[in-house]
């Protein structure tokens, strides 16, 4: 329940910016009594549906949501702003791995390849494209570069024209601590984003991370939820030009399950897991080429174009003049779809900005005064793949850009955070709190929210 509080909350002091509260006796502002904590929480439940299934880019889930927003955009008196749609139209073009032209293998000394049925995960180069490769593997622990603490598992081994088996990770206790200690250490030292740092300009031929046995996680979904639909293609709008560069020099990163970990050691000597507790009782490097192995990967693509679409309505305003300029009201209403039976809803990210845009939307339009300047609502898709809603929006606007005076953006407006999960770098503590991202690119409307918080009576 103090969720929807929150999210009440933030949707009133987000309408306020617009109404100052000691411009009315009555009501704190026209409209107050349509935003409500039940309307709010009903339009989170709902596209936060199982049944939505996560509204994922392209697929009907995300329809659905659209045309929930849409009926409910319709019901509050709300004009479509595309003419006589209520849908803004764009092309994409996705590029995914052909699985039925992928391959791994893998060959013991004197045997013939034994393929492999996993689902690899490339994570560079960011656009998939076809590859093959094939050669030695190197284990190299937890692929670490660690100087202040000499700590490198790369120091005394070549992976120069070798595939390299990594743990995701660092050395932790039996309890899950780190080992690294000191004000120097983070645990971004040991993200998947500074493992691919460490083997740019390495010369391997690619790099591939399995689970770390301590994380009781087998599988690259269990350990990071949602990775497989985040990174299973490469979009791009298709109005521009070229493919966002990879970066350079870096060899092919890929995630696995650890069931290729347990292949590549057989006949080593040591299990993945008895090698992590080497590596982690002495806390130094054991890093070696593995002996009579060899592995092959293949991966195949594909391309197709797919139209997606924003859903966007309008208020008009009510002065002759500046009824031609915009406040335009903004959130993203799609999220990452489901994988592996597991569906994740996006209540938060972003059904609760789709739900303030709907109780705004409503509250503005069913006023008893209108504000001078017209009221542009948008619900972006895309967002989770590339912002690419947005971005296409901006190059086709369905009004002037020249007289949008203003955009709030409303995401993730639905949790606070307690006093516990807080420090000097995230202060933000409370149900009553709204965090304003970027606020100081705006003065004005920085001011203009400071002065509603002084002045609410939430």
């Amino acid at each position: 329940m103090k969720r929807f509080f929150y999210l009440l909350t933030a949707t009133t002091i987000a309408f306020l910016w617009l109404f100052p509260r000691t411009s009315f006796s009555q009501e704190i502002f026209p409209g107050e009594h349509l935003i409500n904590e039940n309307r709010l929480k009903s339009y989170v439940t709902f596209l936060a549906s199982p049944l939505l299934n996560g509204r994922e880019n392209g697929e009907q889930g995300l329809e659905i949501a659209q045309q929930f927003v849409i009926s409910q955009a319709m019901l509050a008196g709300l004009n479509p702003a595309n003419g006589n749609s209520y849908l803004q139209p764009y092309q994409i073009i996705e590029t995914s791995f052909d699985e039925s032209k992928s391959l791994l293998g893998i060959k013991s000394e004197g045997g013939a390849f034994e393929e492999i049925d996993q689902n690899l995960i490339q994570i560079m180069p960011s656009t998939p494209s076809d590859f093959a490769v094939n050669g030695e593997v190197v284990f190299a622990g937890y692929g670490l570069k660690q100087m202040m603490y000499d700590y490198n598992d790369y120091a005394n081994i070549d992976i120069s024209g070798k595939i390299v088996l990594v743990m995701d990770g660092a050395p932790t206790s039996a309890d899950g601590e780190f080992l690294f200690k000191g004000n120097d250490w983070s645990a971004q030292f040991a993200s998947i984003n500074a493992k691919i740092s460490y083997v740019t300009y390495s010369k391997a031929k690619a790099v591939i991370i399995v689970p770390d046995p301590k994380s009781g996680a087998t599988t690259t979904e269990q350990l990071y939820p949602g990775i497989e639909n985040q990174f299973k293609a490469s979009r791009k709008l298709k109005s521009d030009a070229y493919f966002r560069a990879s970066m350079p020099n870096t060899p092919v990163i890929l995630m696995a399950n650890s069931e290729v970990a347990d292949k590549l050691l057989e006949g080593s000597g040591h299990t993945l897991k008895e090698l992590q507790l080497i590596i982690d009782d002495n806390l130094k490097p054991y890093s070696f080429v593995i002996p009579d192995k060899e592995i092959s990967i293949m991966k195949s693509t594909k391309t197709e174009e797919k139209t997606l679409y924003n859903v966007a309505a309008i208020i008009e305003g009510s002065d002759p003049i500046l009824k031609d300029e915009y406040l335009v009201f903004s959130s993203h209403i799609d999220h990452v779809g489901s994988a592996n039976g597991i569906v994740y809803p996006g209540a938060d990210d972003n059904a609760t900005g789709c739900a303030a845009l709907l109780a705004m939307a409503k509250a503005f339009s069913e006023a008893t005064e209108h504000p001078k300047r017209s009221l542009l609502f948008l619900w972006f898709s895309g967002e989770e793949i590339g912002l690419f809603g947005s971005r296409a929006y901006v190059e086709n606007p369905l009004v002037p850009l020249s007289k949008s005076v203003a955009n709030i953006n409303i995401d993730m407006i639905g949790r606070s955070k307690g006093v516990a999960d807080t420090s000097k770098n995230n202060p933000m503590t409370g149900p009553t709190g709204v965090f304003v991202i970027s606020g100081n690119q705006s003065k004005e409307l920085l001011e203009i929210a400071d002065k509603i918080d002084k002045e609410s009576i939430i």
